[in-house]
């Protein structure tokens, strides 16, 4: 197919909408967050690429060239977005926020971020990004101290997918629903630049954007259930007008990470990727050929699968469209029992030793519940400044691993001494510093035998795998396991009870395996290899666990259209899209 560069002109007549399907090449990287951004003017999109030696990185595409353009330098790079003038690019990649011209050469680092969740480059200078479980913050494109910029109200989690609005005085973003973990009741915000003032402008979707689709008023549109909905918008007041109404019936989204997968040029170029809007998937047995078997047949939105000790349970989060609770599944009894009922972001299930007690994270807190589901759950620990997760226990179920953030060095690695003389309820006692540096340090997981702990950091530059001997003596060594980076949103690293393998997730969402053996302090690992050739679905949370015999794994598995595509991206382009909004949504009625 053949491009053209559009005319920035708008002509007096209305032109009809034109819809043109095209494929991005054999080395295209699907993502699911955002798969393609278009520049202001049209002529050139910005996506994820695999380069020659297979790693990811980003390229650009002229729209009237067939020539992909790999970036130098962009290894690892995600959600691009681009600068005003189109001439630079914004993206992630390895916790930095980064800029690097749309001619290549060495990207600029601005500044740190945790969690990136969407950026968008002003044109007064200066970008708006998203970190997380946090308020949004601004940062000068040359580099510099980054500013807090949006607050989060109490029960509020997360502000996400900014989009600064035409002459920089207001942004648009999404707002988590404090009850809804999905984003489908999430609400579009606005706040101005000039006075701090905030305010909702609708609430029951996600993925906000302003249209400039002509004169003084634009239009709103946002992602629900799957369904591009639009509303006009004055920029000037900040208010919608009418009633939102579909648009567009096919894009591809997830309400798990309130993302859209969808651009639009300041020519009124709209590109998407088509699909599902709220994905669901099924839980299967997977083993090392790469064959599976029902394991939870019924298709949910699923997160954090963790097997009990004795591997006949099976503790998982699920968000059943009211709010993100943990259920615990039997399945020699094929029982589905629910564990919590708050309809918060209850997450990452932690069993004890004993299997008789479960942690769990939620809202900035780490909780402790009754396996069996009697009596509440308790607050065990909680935190004041940022995200807590629990991770593992130690072999006598008396000491716990954990990663917080603090705000001065992102994640760091801690361990708290427990006391369960009454199991039901512990007492936490004074946590202590395990892993404390600049770097992010993450995913602690405690070996079988209690004597080496696994962790995921940041410090080279990518997130890679280590392993360090438990607790960490001043004088003890430090392995790198990963090769090539993990996969994003994966979770902990996994030890095999044979004291003989660990596990983790590579970076194109396949299990890797590594043999190890140790030697007094001295831990000695293999080369990394695929354990299966199956491709597994990344849902932003842990996606996988290893069954106590150690030759199966619990999973989320990719979609058969998926894994038949061969990571071949189409992306649909819209042309003429501000003339079919304008004619379908007229403003001012």
């Amino acid at each position: 197919i053949a491009f053209w560069a559009p005319e920035r002109a708008t002509r007096p007549a209305p032109r009809p909408l034109m819809r043109l399907s095209v494929d991005l090449g054999p080395d295209a990287i699907p993502d699911p967050m955002v798969t393609a951004a278009i520049s202001p003017d049209g002529t050139r999109l910005v996506f994820p690429f695999r380069g020659s030696d297979g790693k990811r990185l980003l390229a650009t595409r002229l729209l009237d060239q067939p020539k992909v353009v790999p970036l130098a330098g962009t290894e690892d790079g995600e959600q691009p977005f681009f600068s005003p003038d189109g001439q630079s690019i914004g993206f992630f990649a390895n916790s930095k926020l980064k800029r690097v011209s749309i001619l290549g050469g060495t990207p600029v680092a601005l500044c740190d971020v945790n969690i990136p969740r969407g950026a968008s480059w002003g044109d007064d200078g200066s970008i708006v990004a998203a970190n997380g479980s946090a308020g949004l913050w601004r940062v000068p494109a040359e580099g510099g101290q980054p500013q807090a910029l949006t607050k989060l109200d109490e029960g509020e989690l997360t502000h996400r997918w900014p989009q600064v609005l035409p002459g920089s005085k207001a942004v648009l973003f999404t707002a988590h629903a404090p009850t809804i973990n999905s984003y489908e009741d999430a609400s579009i915000d606005v706040q101005s630049l000039e006075t701090g003032k905030r305010k909702t402008l609708w609430r029951g979707g996600y993925f906000g954007r302003y249209l400039p689709s002509g004169g003084s008023r634009g239009h709103l549109v946002y992602i629900h259930q799957g369904v591009l909905f639009g509303v006009p918008f004055d920029p000037a007041r900040l208010e919608i007008e009418g009633t939102p109404a579909p648009l567009v019936e096919d894009v591809a989204s997830d309400p798990g990470f309130a993302a859209g997968q969808f651009d639009i040029s300041d020519t009124g170029i709209f590109v998407y990727r088509s699909g599902r809007g709220v994905q669901s998937w099924p839980v299967v047995w997977l083993d090392s050929s790469g064959s599976t078997q029902p394991l939870l047949a019924k298709q949910a939105l699923y997160y954090s699968p963790r097997f009990s000790p004795d591997g006949k349970r099976l503790a998982i989060s699920v968000d059943d469209g009211k709010g993100q609770d943990i259920f615990i599944y039997d399945w020699t009894q094929d029982t589905m029992s629910r564990l919590t009922f708050t309809a918060q972001m209850n997450s990452d299930p932690v069993w004890t030793p004993d299997g008789n007690h479960i942690l769990f994270r939620s809202t900035s807190a780490i909780w402790w519940i009754r396996a069996d589901g009697a009596g509440e759950a308790q607050r065990l620990l909680n935190s004041n400044v940022g995200d807590i997760g629990a991770n593992s226990f130690s072999p006598d179920g008396r000491l716990l691993v954990y990663a917080a953030h603090e705000p001065a060095t992102q994640f760091d690695l801690w361990m708290v001494p427990l006391d369960i003389s009454e199991p039901d309820h512990p007492k936490p006692g004074k946590p202590e510093p395990l892993l404390h540096t600049p770097f992010n340090e993450t995913r602690p997981a405690l070996s079988p035998d209690g004597r080496w702990i696994a962790y995921t950091s940041n410090e080279s530059g990518a997130n890679e795998v280590y392993v360090r001997p438990f607790p960490p003596a001043q004088a003890g060594g430090k392995w790198q396991i990963s090769t090539g980076g993990t996969g994003a949103g994966a979770g902990t690293s996994i030890w095999s009870r044979n004291g003989r393998e660990m596990f983790y997730m590579g970076p194109e969402s396949r299990i890797m395996v590594v043999d190890y053996v140790t030697k007094g302090n001295t831990f000695v690992a293999s080369k990394p290899r695929p354990w299966s050739p199956a491709r597994l679905l990344g849902v932003g949370f842990t996606n996988f666990d290893l069954a106590p015999d150690g030759k199966h794994f619990a999973v989320f598995p990719m979609p058969e259209t998926a894994a038949e595509e061969k990571a071949t991206v189409h992306v649909t382009f819209l042309l003429n899209f501000f003339d079919e909004v304008r004619r379908r949504l007229p403003a001012g009625k």
